[in-house]
């Protein structure tokens, strides 16, 4: 009977916890709308998991405490004590969940979210509090009949107050109508190499050694800097508030995958982190597929387009690589290979196949790019190449060997400057753009994010996932770089400060066309000289949302 009155506590707990879960996974979903039943279902589902571990560690706990304190069992089948100290436990665990969570995901939410989400903290720390305190008047009150039904009246309305703050988050605002913005035509061109994975860390020495002399040049003859992004630092989020100017909260791009759980209905955009949410896949509870959402809001691309410029998109090619492979062994894929990595033709090892994947996309992306430059010079042309930031997963161990340890020397003499020559062939890649360039053109060339070597407690946790070979990463967001380079750019520049954000309306404003208030980003004039900032001033507009640039007759 002891147990049952145990387990039946334990198991009310845990599920008790999952509803605070799934407040947390539709708090952070911002674009799901979610029914009243979203809640109870969610929690529901993750309670075969979530649920009975909370359970366990609850009896545990229970059991403990009952060998040490001699007390006789109160009759009843549910115990009001426990569950209050449970439900107010559990609570103030599952706080320090919810706070980390929203500082990874700050970049979601809109002020009118975040004070919604703080009101939401608020309550359920009152509660949490209240339960404690409540307690302990029990254990110390002669008339003590009704005070533990204050603490479940509390914790309910703490919980019903923060399901309907939840349904408070507002919604994507849509232009009822449209008005006309006359421009005039779009004579600047800017060309936007985003090379993911740079990082000073390594062009720094990279540099001083003279093996970068592309690099270099920009350094010398432009502004740079390093480039402020935030987290979660997924690279479609990302690559979408390159070209908006805006944050996640108003883009509404918050993965390139969306996830299954059986027994919810829908699909869900993001996870929470720091509980190991995702490995529910290896367990059957989760299915991760491929996402790639209609833009909610418009992007450069599209205000040069409604503008009539030309603009080359490539934002998909290295997707569609990544997803149709076969390029491998093509005679200009082998020969760039050979003259980066002669040393490895024969390398049997698997980060071999890595890198080479790397290189195949990349290569394949840049050279069709290029080849519709060519064929349409633009005003607006944009690359993304990602092949770095795989091969600085799998390699930094190699070019820092001292922070791992357990690293062969025949190891770090085959594979210690891979990084660095994979540096050498986006100098490369820079050197043939630059000479490329046309009258009134600038290159801005950026990463998002750098690289930093895995923690030791994050190597154990991708070691026991069967992944050991990752040993770097850009989880938390590490600063990337940006470098510009043209007419009107001033030399030697420190672009230091500048934001993931700020590039965005820093290329409208070159452009000649308004910048938009409703950006989170903003015009980085201190990069351009002060006859070009005299010759341009900076204009402004509310929102390129409601407005279609027409270009002056």
């Amino acid at each position: 009977m002891r147990f049952l009155r145990l387990l039946a506590n334990g198991l009310i707990s845990g599920l008790f916890f999952c509803f605070l879960l799934a407040l947390l996974v539709l708090d952070l979903n911002i674009n799901h709308r979610p029914a009243l039943l979203d809640f109870p279902r969610l929690a529901l589902v993750l309670f075969p998991t979530y649920g009975l571990f909370t359970a366990l560690g609850a009896i545990l706990i229970a059991s403990i405490y009952r060998f040490f304190v001699t007390r006789p069992m109160r009759k009843g089948f549910l115990s009001p004590r426990f569950l209050t100290l449970g439900f107010s436990l559990l609570t103030l665990i599952f706080l320090v969940i919810f706070r980390e969570n929203t500082i990874h995901f700050a970049s979601f939410f809109i002020p009118a979210v975040r004070r919604a989400l703080q009101f939401q903290m608020a309550a359920l720390f009152a509660s949490a509090a209240a339960g404690l305190v409540l307690l302990y008047r029990y254990f110390h009150a002669k008339r003590r009949t009704a005070i533990l039904g204050i603490y479940f009246a509390i914790a309910g309305a703490a919980v019903f107050l923060s399901v309907l703050l939840r349904f408070g988050y507002p919604e994507v605002e849509r232009p009822v109508r449209f008005s006309s913005l006359q421009a005039q035509p779009i004579s600047r061109k800017v060309t936007i190499l985003n090379l993911e994975g740079l990082s000073f860390d390594f062009l720094f020495p990279l540099v001083n050694k003279k093996v970068l002399p592309s690099f270099a040049y920009l350094m010398n003859n432009g502004s740079w800097g390093h480039l402020s992004g935030f987290t979660p630092s997924d690279s479609a989020v990302l690559r979408r508030t390159l070209r908006t100017g805006k944050l996640p909260g108003k883009h509404r791009r918050l993965s390139d995958v969306q996830y299954r759980i059986p027994g919810f209905p829908g699909a869900l955009e993001v996870v929470p982190r720091f509980i190991l949410f995702r490995q529910l896949k290896q367990i059957g509870f989760l299915s991760i597929e491929p996402f790639n959402p209609p833009p909610a809001v418009k992007d450069i691309e599209m205000i040069y387009g409604e503008e009539q410029a030309v603009v080359v998109r490539t934002e998909d090619l290295s997707r569609e690589i990544r997803e149709a492979p076969g390029t491998a062994g093509a005679p200009a894929t082998d020969k760039l290979f050979l003259s980066l990595f002669k040393d490895l033709q024969n390398e049997t090892a698997p980060v071999r196949r890595i890198l080479e994947d790397a290189l195949i996309r990349d290569r394949t992306t840049e050279e069709r790019a290029f080849q519709a430059r060519q064929e349409l010079p633009p005003q607006l042309f944009f690359l993304t190449l990602d092949g770095l930031a795989d091969v600085q997963s799998y390699f930094y161990k190699y070019s820092d060997p001292a922070d791992f340890g357990d690293i062969r020397p025949d190891e770090i003499q085959k594979f210690g400057t891979v990084i660095e020559r994979y540096y050498h062939y986006y100098d490369q890649i820079i050197s043939k753009y630059t000479a490329a360039m046309k009258d009134e053109e600038i290159l801005i060339v950026c990463s998002a994010y750098g690289v930093e070597p895995l923690p030791f407690w994050k190597r154990l946790v991708e070691w026991v996932l069967g992944n050991a070979d990752i040993s770097a990463y850009h989880e938390q967001g590490p600063d990337g770089a940006v470098f510009v380079y043209g007419p009107g750019v001033a030399r030697g520049r420190s672009a230091d400060g500048i934001r993931l954000a700020d590039i965005a309306p820093t290329v409208l404003y070159y452009a000649g066309l308004p910048v938009a208030k409703d950006m989170d980003g903003f015009a980085r004039t201190t990069i351009f000289t002060r006859e070009f900032k005299e010759e341009n001033p900076l204009i402004t507009i509310s929102s390129y949302e409601d407005v279609k640039v027409r270009k002056t007759p």
